[in-house]
């Protein structure tokens, strides 16, 4: 398995402050089934204003500590970008995911719709796919996700139906109010090459209740294409990495199979 999004890298965000706990972390990826871990740490100006170089520097040195410490994994450099006001300014010199050609970005919670549209786009034109991170956690993604099934498959047919043939017959009729379908038709449509990845956590809760559901609905939507642990710290590992939460899905068995797929679609991508 690849794990497409993980804080693991020791001092460089807010993830773990050494390299101590960093190897406690891997040790938890591989025992859980991982096979490659993507270190992607975050990249907001301001707060973390890292270059590509020290990540791949930093990628290098730390899979020389779980070499020695016996730990199978492989290592990725990679980093997560907040599509914000400030990230055409990274633009021009991306970090994909490995040797892909994956962009890991995330929109901010309270950030502009279109420019994160506009982020989007850009990525797109220096010919690699965006690989958005956790939709489930940004509530005006998952309200356009709602809005454009809504729209393209459900033109002639009830809402609420809908709803209950999606989620089952137990659905609240109060889910989503009429002003809150009414926010999210007016959202941009997100651009057809965006790749969606979900959190492992979000599954089990770690997140709270909200975010949990959302994760089981856009899972039935088939919405996601790749699934990571977002680990950023070796506490949160047995509330994240829980198995019988795959184990026991089987759509969530679908999307770790789809998750390996589009490594191999994406390989040597740019």
């Amino acid at each position: 398995m690849i794990d497409w999004h993980c804080h693991i890298l020791p001092g460089m965000d807010d993830g773990p402050i050494d390299v101590e706990e960093s190897i406690v972390m891997a040790s938890r990826l591989a025992g859980y089934g991982f096979k490659v871990v993507c270190c992607t740490p975050h990249c907001i100006k301001g707060y973390y204003d890292i270059t590509v170089q020290r990540v791949r520097e930093a990628t290098l040195m730390l899979q020389a500590d779980l070499d020695q410490a016996g730990i199978n994994l492989e290592l990725w450099p990679g980093m997560e970008y907040m599509l914000d006001e400030c990230f055409a300014e990274h633009a021009g010199h991306l970090l994909p995911l490995g040797s892909t050609g994956l962009i890991l970005c995330e929109a901010p919670q309270e950030g502009d719709p279109e420019r994160v549209v506009t982020n989007l786009q850009l990525i797109i034109d220096r010919g690699y796919v965006p690989l958005l991170a956790h939709p489930e956690r940004t509530p005006s993604l998952y309200q356009s996700f709602v809005s454009s099934r809504l729209g393209t498959e459900t033109d002639q047919v009830d809402r609420m139906s809908w709803f209950k043939k999606l989620l089952g017959p137990n659905a609240r009729p109060n889910k989503f109010s009429d002003a809150e379908m009414a926010r999210a038709d007016c959202l941009p449509k997100l651009p057809k090459q965006v790749c969606f990845q979900a959190n492992l956590g979000a599954f089990t809760g770690y997140y709270g209740t909200s975010v949990q559901r959302r994760s089981y609905e856009l899972l039935k939507m088939g919405i996601y294409r790749a699934l990571a642990s977002d680990l950023h710290d070796a506490a949160a590992a047995d509330l994240v990495l829980d198995p019988g939460k795959v184990e026991n899905n089987p759509l969530l068995q679908k999307l770790v199979a789809a998750s390996q797929m589009i490594g191999a679609k994406f390989q040597g991508g740019h």
